[in-house]
């Protein structure tokens, strides 16, 4: 047991815990320095720098942008911790950088841990990628028909529901004014629109409906699209009379309420997927697990060959 303390306390104390830390810092920089760059594309390697990049660097596959906050998060601390290894551990790590020789094994084992780490982050990725297949999608299969509507989207264009036909669409509410859910809303549905082939877009569009037609002007609209750097003809924000827009919105199901004192809005935070043949197929909420099934839904839907009746 003496042994086996002293044996910890030379690790600790000596130079090996410090080269070990050291080595791992640089290999999971190098690391994350790799996926930066790496390219956009297809395949394994392609997927797995993708979500590499959403989890350590909040990146948007939709708009293509980093979180500054995080990157500089993932790159100062490491810097940190570096720099308190080397001040702590001077002395030992001075009277090995004469025997270069002793450090090749510690060097490896840090390389190893972050190979390790990464191996286990691409096996979990993949696990929770498998979820979304495993989606109950005959059992959540609904026939609906949707609402008929004639709205302008935020560029003063007519958008009716026969214009739907013949293409998949998300049908979801939203209002200018909205400062929380609201945004979460069109994030969500960049997220799951980038999930897709390009090829799956040009055969689908993201439908928005105000839920505040009395200020929600086209104009608008249009602010609020150029603020959430969504743009026609992949998502149209639809406004119009105030009457036609509430009983669409009353026929789809987004409950509503207003708070006449703050003029917040309430409302059910939903994404319906409408078929070719201009039926509401599905039906999903806000979350993580929703957004998987949402993407899973609208492939789902995109490969069927025509509308169903």
């Amino acid at each position: 047991m003496e042994t086996a303390v002293k044996g910890v306390f030379a690790f600790f104390s000596g130079w090996r815990f410090p080269v070990f830390v050291l080595s791992v810092l640089l290999f999971s920089k190098l690391l994350l320095v790799g996926v930066l760059l790496a390219p956009t594309g297809s395949g394994d390697l392609a997927a797995f720098a993708l979500d590499f990049k959403a989890w350590c660097f909040g990146y948007d596959p939709a708009t293509g942008k980093l979180e500054i906050a995080y990157v500089a998060m993932i790159f100062v601390e490491p810097l940190l911790i570096g720099g308190i290894t080397l001040f702590a551990w001077w002395g030992p790590l001075r009277q090995v950088a004469r025997r270069p020789r002793l450090l090749a094994p510690w060097v490896a084992a840090g390389f190893v841990v972050v190979a390790l780490a990464t191996a286990a982050f691409g096996v979990l990725t993949r696990q929770e990628d498998a979820r979304v297949a495993e989606f109950p999608a005959e059992e959540l299969r609904t026939e609906r028909p949707l609402a008929s509507f004639s709205l302008v989207d935020q560029s003063g264009l007519k958008v009716s529901s026969e214009d739907l036909r013949g293409r998949v669409a998300v049908v979801t509410a939203v209002y200018a004014t909205c400062g929380l859910t609201c945004p979460m809303i069109l994030a969500q549905a960049k997220r799951v629109v980038a999930e897709l082939a390009p090829e799956e877009r040009s055969g689908m569009s993201v439908v928005a409906i105000t839920l505040d037609p009395e200020r929600d002007t086209p104009l608008v609209l249009a602010e609020m699209a150029k603020a959430q750097q969504v743009s026609a003809p992949l998502f149209r924000l639809l406004s119009g009379e105030p009457a036609a827009v509430n009983r669409v919105l009353d026929e789809l199901g987004f409950a509503r309420k207003r708070d006449p004192k703050t003029g917040v809005i309430d409302h059910a935070n939903l994404f319906l997927v409408v078929d070719r043949g201009g039926r509401v197929a599905y039906s999903f909420t806000l979350g993580e697990n929703q957004e998987r099934w949402l993407v899973a839904a609208l492939k789902r839907v995109l490969a069927e060959d025509r509308p169903r009746t």
